[in-house]
C-alpha cells in the first residue's frame, strides 16, 4: 500500500505535456474576427467592405455601396489547410467558392480567389462592449 501511495504521489509530480494544436485548428482559430478588406481584386483601395468570421463558422460580409446603402450578406465558411471554401447567400442566389489563403497572421489576411485575383485585409479591433 506504501508502494501504491508512493508511486501516485511520483506520477502526480510529473509536468503535464499537452498534445501540440493542429496547424489547421490554429489556421482555423486565426481567422476568427472582423476584417476590412484593404485592397480589392482589381487594385481598388476604397472598398468599403468587412468580413466578420465567427468560431461557429457563420460569416457575414458588409459592403458599403457608393449610393450609401449597406449591404449584408450571411452564409457559413471553413478552414481546411490553406482552402478557405464559403457559401453566402445574395438575395435568392448563392455565392459559393474556395478561396486560398496566401498570408494569415494575426492583423493581415491575403486571399486568391480561384481566378486568381488577389485580395488583402486587415484585422479590426472592435469595441468588445459591441455585439
Amino acid at each position: 500500500m506504501r508502494g501504491l501511495v508512493v508511486l501516485i504521489g511520483w506520477v502526480g509530480a510529473l509536468p503535464v505535456v499537452a498534445a501540440p494544436i493542429p496547424k489547421e485548428r490554429l489556421e482555423a482559430e486565426r481567422i476568427v474576427g472582423t476584417w476590412k478588406m484593404t485592397l480589392g481584386a482589381h487594385g481598388e483601395t476604397n472598398v468599403n467592405l468587412e468580413l466578420d468570421f465567427f468560431q461557429s463558422g457563420r460569416m457575414v460580409i458588409r459592403q458599403r455601396m457608393p449610393d450609401g446603402r449597406l449591404a449584408v450578406y450571411e452564409g457559413i465558411y471553413s478552414v481546411i489547410g490553406d482552402r478557405l471554401p464559403y457559401d453566402v447567400r445574395q438575395g435568392a442566389s448563392h455565392k459559393k467558392e474556395t478561396l486560398t489563403i496566401t498570408k494569415l497572421t494575426d492583423t493581415e489576411l491575403i486571399v486568391v480567389d480561384p481566378d486568381g485575383l488577389k485580395e488583402e485585409f486587415i484585422r479590426l479591433k472592435k469595441d468588445p462592449r459591441q455585439k
